[in-house]
């Protein structure tokens, strides 16, 4: 029986966090991406999958330039109970094309200045000193 017990402690995890499809404009960033989902544009969705990276960098003629996502995966928050950054994991890139006219309508244009700029997921600040001469 004890063989059996690390199988079915695996079998009630994987329930824990069923698979979803996301449809969405992604926009690539240093090995990272970032999602905005069609059905809600007003969070952020960091997706850390090399594969979808690489694939994006490929495609794409621009830096930060958009792209219609289908994905499979397991979403997900990082952080406390109470929040903190959304993730996306991916299982599968169903579909990658060029965004369509149209095509995630709440999703505006440009999304370039929302996203975020260092690898922590938060807005890099340059701090401006000043110099004090008395």
């Amino acid at each position: 029986m004890r063989r059996f017990e690390p199988i079915l402690i695996a079998t009630l995890l994987l329930g824990c966090h069923p698979t979803t499809d996301v449809h969405g404009i992604y926009v690539g960033d240093d090995g990272e991406g970032t999602l905005f989902p069609c059905d809600d544009p007003t969070i952020i969705v960091r997706v850390p999958d090399s594969t979808l990276a690489a694939t994006y960098r490929l495609m794409v003629t621009e830096p930060h330039q958009p792209v219609f996502v289908h994905l499979r995966g397991v979403s997900g928050h990082a952080g406390s109970i109470y929040g903190g950054p959304r993730y996306f994991l991916v299982h599968q890139v169903v579909e990658i094309r060029a965004r369509q006219t149209g095509e995630c309508p709440k999703v505006t244009r440009p999304v370039s200045p929302v996203l975020p700029s260092s690898s922590t997921g938060q807005p890099n600040k340059r701090l401006k000193l000043a110099a004090r001469v008395d």
